[in-house]
């Protein structure tokens, strides 16, 4: 019985070296798992968790958003200003910032930014941008005083205004531009922002104007 028991175990070992099954197993089965070919498994590429935000491409308007932002911030007095005023943290703040970020401002933290911001061409700069993007214009209304002083310098605002627009068509269609004769997109882009600039300036002097004009309130 020994010698029998030594036999079979140096007939298994040896079908294990030659690629047999040894008797009563077959091929690919649980019990001889050892003696079948093992199977392959498909090559999968492994995926990030989270996409690379450097290789983001965010739609136009998303950028604009994101560029209308920074300049908020930094019209406000920057991230460190932003974060006392918002709860935010600096670096949240600077991924509403960033164009290669799908981060975006929420409204209440846009119009407390918006708020603190110093009085600068383009402010209200994320105001302005949502306006923009919706065909709308943003016009801050100055005091109904009707003083002389302030008409007065309604009117200057508005003649320069009108100069920038004209100079900016005029130089569009001189061909010495970047396409000759022909408007760009770019150069489109910046005559329409100096009329949304002129359409302000006369919202502004029809504001003042309009309350000259208006009868006087009676008393009551």
């Amino acid at each position: 019985m020994k010698a029998a028991a030594q036999f079979l175990s140096a007939a298994t070992l040896a079908a294990s070296v030659d690629g047999i099954p040894p008797p009563g197993c077959r091929r690919r089965t649980s019990h001889c798992g050892i003696f079948a070919r093992p199977r392959r498994r498909a090559h999968r590429e492994s995926k990030p968790a989270f996409p690379v935000m450097g290789d983001v491409q965010l739609p136009v308007a998303e950028r604009r958003l994101a560029e209308a932002t920074k300049r908020a911030v930094q019209a406000a007095g920057g991230g460190k200003v932003c974060e006392d005023e918002t709860g935010l943290s600096d670096t949240r703040i600077s991924c509403f910032c960033s164009k290669n970020d799908r981060a975006s401002i929420s409204i209440r933290n846009a119009v407390r930014i918006d708020g603190i911001g110093a009085r600068e061409d383009g402010h209200p700069h994320i105001l302005n941008a949502m306006a923009s993007l919706l065909g709308a214009v943003v016009i801050m209304l100055p005091e109904r005083d009707g003083a002389e002083p302030c008409l007065r310098t309604g009117v200057m605002a508005l003649s320069i205004e009108v100069g920038d627009v004209s100079r900016a068509v005029s130089d569009a269609l001189a061909g010495t531009g970047e396409d000759g004769a022909k408007v760009t997109p770019r150069e489109a882009q910046a005559a329409l922002d100096h009329i949304a600039d002129l359409e302000r300036a006369t919202a502004k002097l029809r504001y003042q104007l309009e309350h000259i004009g208006s009868p006087p309130e009676a008393p009551p």
